[in-house]
Order: C-alpha cells, then structure tokens, then sequence
C-alpha cells in the first residue's frame, strides 16, 4: 500500500510540472507538409522529428530493406556531398553510376560461378574495377568525422525504419535551425545517397551473421503472407540486388512532403520557426497524387499455430496474440492487460513465474509487433529455469492468461498498473525526443496525433471489466501463435531443415531461371516448414524429394 501511495504521489508531482498536449501548436505547410511544434521556453536546444508515413510494411517484395536503408544512407549522417552536392553532382552521379554496374555485374557473376564451379571467372577484373571507382569516389568523401554538418555544430541524429513509418531524429542548438531547415530540404531535393554500397553490404553482414531469430518465425507463422509478417533475412537476394538508383528512385516516390510531418519541441516559438520551415521543406515540390498502398487483412481468428524449432542456444517460449490495430476500440484496454501482466517486476508473469514459482528465469512482453497501423500481435517470450520444461512454462503462461479472463482484478494491482502507465505518459511528455517520437507515431499508426491525448484521457475511465472483456475476445486460442525454440541437438543445424532445403534447391533449379528468384522460393519454402510438426515435415519432404529424378535425389 504504501509502494502504491508513493508511486501516485510521484506521478502527481510530476503531471503538475509538465506541459500538456494542449501545448502542439499545427500548421500545414502549402506542398502539403504537415507541423506540429511544441514550445519550451528556457529550451537553448530544439529536438526535431521527420516522420515520413509508410514504413518497411509498404515495401515491395523486389525492395526489401529499402526503408532500413534509407534509415542508414539517407539520415545516418549528414556529409557535405549529400547536403550540398549542387557543386559535385555530375560527378559523383557519374561515378555512383559506374559502382552501381560493377556491383551488380559482380552479383550476377558470383550467382553464376555457384552453377558452373569450373567455368572461367571475371571476378577478378571486376573486383579491380570496382576497387578503382570506389577509390575516385573516397576523393569526395571528407575523411574526418566532423565533416558530418551537424556533428560540427555540435547536434547528433539518428534514424529509425519501423514497420509503419521512416523517423529520423536531430538535436542541433537554436540558432541552428534555419540551417537545419536548408539542409533537410536540400537533402529530400537531391537524395544522393552517396554512401548507399557500404550501407548495403553492412545490412546484408548483419542479417547473415544474426542468423534464424526466434521473433521472426513468430511474426511469419502468426501474419502469414502479410508484410508485418515478412524477415528481410528471407530477402536477403532482392536486398543484395538493389541498385542505387531503384532506391533513388523509390525515394523520391515515398519521401512526399504529403506523407512527412515535421515535428519540432524546444525553445522556439511558432512565429519564428514557421517562416524558415516555408522558405525550405515549404517549397519541396509536391508530386502527382498517388494511390495509397493497399496491404491485406489478416483475420484474427486463423485458429492456433504452433512453429517448432532448433535455433540454438537456451531453450525459449514466445508466444504471440493477433491484436486490433491502434484505432481500435480494444487496443487500450490490451494495452493495460499487457501492463498488468509483464509491465515491470510487480507485473503477474514476473511475480508468479518467476519469484513466486521459479520456472522462468526471464519474462518479455512486447506490445504491437512489429507495428499498430494494422492488427499487429502481443508477445510474451519466456525463458525456462533450470530444471523446468518448456511444456511446464508454455501451461504456467495459459494459466495466468485464464487468470486474467476470469477471476476479478484487485483494486491495489489495477491501481498500480494505471499509475505506471499514467506515469510513463508524463515522463513521454517532459522529454523532448519522446514526446516528438510519440507524436509522430500517433500520426502514422492511427492517423491523428491527438491520439495521444484522447488515450491518455480513456485510460482514467476504463474499468476492470472493459479490460477483461478485451482479454477474453483477443487473448484466445484461435488468435494465438505460440514458437518453442530449443537447442540445436548435436550441432549447429538441423538435418531435416538441411535436407529439405537441398531438395528445394534442386526443385527450384529445375523450374526457375532467375537465381534470386530460387532464393527467396527456397527460403518461403523453409519457412513454411517450420510451420509443420515433426511428422509432418517428414511428410512433405518425401513428397517433395518424388518429383525429383533418381539421380537429383
């Protein structure tokens, strides 16, 4: 009880010192651009949000990774020949260009030299082609990492791709601003991406060294066929065949100044800011209206789906709920239900299974993954102490999920939950970056920034029996997804799933042409089987391997 008096003291203390959301000041700018300031007098600093709507879940197929690149090559960093390339252009497009068809003539000879091991190579050619372009194209990069523009004015940035949106972050002080309004207009207007070969060959390291992730298989098994459901380590292929100018040119068809919100919080006000914003990102053309991208719905009610698998390391259970999306009626009251469940180490999971029980040593619990524009799921990952199963853990989880449907919420633990939560709330509002970053993910999941208002106030009305009720239609079998991950058995792959891809190699050599094509048809068909038990896959392997010859078997 006391625990409960401080935490609501704490939070009332700290709601009467922050600003309210009554405090966004809205303007649109003529091309379309939309501005949400928020002013902190005494700030000497400004914290800015970009948020371009539509996220790596609009990507076509054939561009797989092209949001997280952008993330990197485009808002990364802000270098000279980016910023301001007016002077250089011709040439670096020039000797871009020439990277660009080295890159892919190396592509295709690689994917060659797999089908005819004793053929001749041209790879060593190549490679010193590209070597020599690339070495005129170092002549335009400055070497010193203060020549980041805005490093050397003493700001930082940063970007982020998420399912539902482009957000790339800044801090600069005051008196930088008109700069930093130049600059982002300039960089939407030329979009260089001059550094766009290393940021594509550190993408593809990553995703090879990261291996099979547990999540992933959860997101495809629980969405399948549906862009919130898709790994880009099964795209590996179309990633690595991206050219530069594909993504150029994809940016300029996604980056529109109708899908961005500029979104400033700090020391300065509306009147000053809104006129260098006109003068720049203002006058950013406004291209053709184009259709909105139609991504498919997923029923919730796909019935319950298990994935088993052998991914190595510790034996993990996660679990996954097909969720509305944010606009919904019953995504706030799922949202409390996660609180109540895995919000912090008072939360039910952590109490019980943990302290209370001891049969899990690590409870995890993510909300909308990987997004809310769309039904996206709830995630509960648990790992197993010593000793205990994952049958045992996978029972304890359903237990508690009953728990929550049927028996009534005490007063103290609801209490507790809606204070964290209210809490969170205000700690988002006093902190800049947060604040920005909470607007524009309003915008671009639900459509309205003042979302995160009208939350906030539904959460001081919910009741236990709303939230209950929510559980009860959205926390079911039929909307679960559930992956048991245990350790490799004897090695680091399994025989089953080497097997089968051999045969879908083979399969897909037969019957397709285009290598990246056979990939990404192999690497579905990988999926897939992680989908099936054991006996099933056993199945369709011998299935499959019937329509090989005796001698491809």
């Amino acid at each position: 009880m006391r625990l409960l008096v401080a935490l609501l003291l704490s939070f009332l203390s700290l709601h009467a010192q922050t600003p309210r959301l009554t405090d966004v000041q809205e303007r649109r700018l003529a091309n379309g651009v939309r501005v949400l300031l928020v002013e902190r007098r005494g700030l000497s600093a400004f914290h800015a949000t970009l948020v371009f709507r539509g996220g790596w879940a609009e990507e076509p197929a054939a561009a797989a990774g092209a949001t997280e690149l952008l993330a990197r090559c485009l808002y990364g960093s802000t270098w000279p020949e980016d910023a301001d390339p007016s002077k250089i252009q011709p040439a670096l497009d020039a000797q871009l260009k020439q990277e660009e068809g080295l890159l892919e003539a190396l592509r295709l000879e690689r994917l060659r030299l797999r089908q005819d091991l004793a053929g001749s190579s041209t790879l060593p050619t190549l490679e010193s082609h590209l070597e020599s372009v690339q070495a005129r194209l170092r002549a335009f990069y400055p070497a010193s990492p203060l020549a980041d523009l805005y490093a050397a004015r003493g700001g930082r940035q940063r970007a982020e791709a998420t399912a539902d949106a482009l957000l790339a972050h800044t801090e600069l002080p005051q008196e930088s601003f008109e700069f930093w309004c130049r600059t982002e207009a300039q960089r939407l207007r030329s979009i260089q991406l001059s550094r766009f070969s290393q940021a594509r060959a550190v993408l593809v390291a990553e995703l090879r060294a990261q291996g099979a992730q547990g999540l992933a298989l959860l997101r495809g098994a629980a969405l399948p066929g549906h862009p919130y459901g898709r790994d880009l380590a099964d795209h590996l292929p179309s990633l690595e065949a991206l050219r530069w100018s594909d993504l150029r040119a994809l940016a300029r068809r996604t980056l529109r100044p109708d899908h961005l919100m500029v979104i400033i919080v700090g020391g300065l006000s509306l009147d000053s800011a809104l006129p260098p914003l006109e003068r720049h990102l203002g006058t950013l053309p406004a291209p053709p209206e184009a259709e909105s991208t139609l991504l498919p719905e997923i029923p919730a009610d796909l019935g319950d789906r298990r994935v088993q698998a052998t991914l190595g390391g510790t034996p993990s259970l996660l679990c996954g709920w097909r969720l509305p999306a944010r606009r919904h009626p019953d995504h706030l009251s799922l949202r409390l239900a996660g609180q109540l469940l895995g919000g912090g180490r008072t939360a039910r999971l952590e109490s019980r299974l943990v302290r209370q029980k001891a049969l899990v040593q690590q409870v995890d619990l993510r909300m909308d993954l990987p997004g809310c524009r769309l039904p996206g799921l709830l995630v509960v990952g648990l790992k197993p102490a010593d000793g205990h199963s994952l049958a045992e853990v996978e029972g304890a989880l359903h237990s508690e999920i009953l728990r929550l449907h049927q028996d009534p919420i005490p007063q103290d633990e609801w209490l507790r939950a809606v204070a964290q939560l209210e809490a969170d709330h205000v700690r988002m509002l006093d902190e800049p970056a947060a604040l920005a970053r909470a607007l524009g993910e309003a915008w671009a999941e639900g459509g309205d920034w003042r979302l995160l208002e009208t939350d906030a106030q539904r959460l001081r009305t919910l009741t236990p029996e709303a939230v209950q009720a929510a559980a009860r239609r959205w926390l079911k079998p039929s909307h679960r997804t559930t992956v048991l991950l245990e350790p490799t058995p004897g090695g680091p792959q399994n025989p089953l799933e080497a097997e089968m891809s051999r045969v879908l190699h083979a399969l897909a050599a037969l019957r397709i042409q285009d290598p990246a094509q056979r990939e990404r048809l192999v690497a579905e068909g990988l999926r897939q089987l992680r989908m099936l038990n054991p006996e099933e896959r056993q199945r369709t392997l011998k299935l499959l391997e019937g329509q090989l010859s005796p001698e491809q078997r």
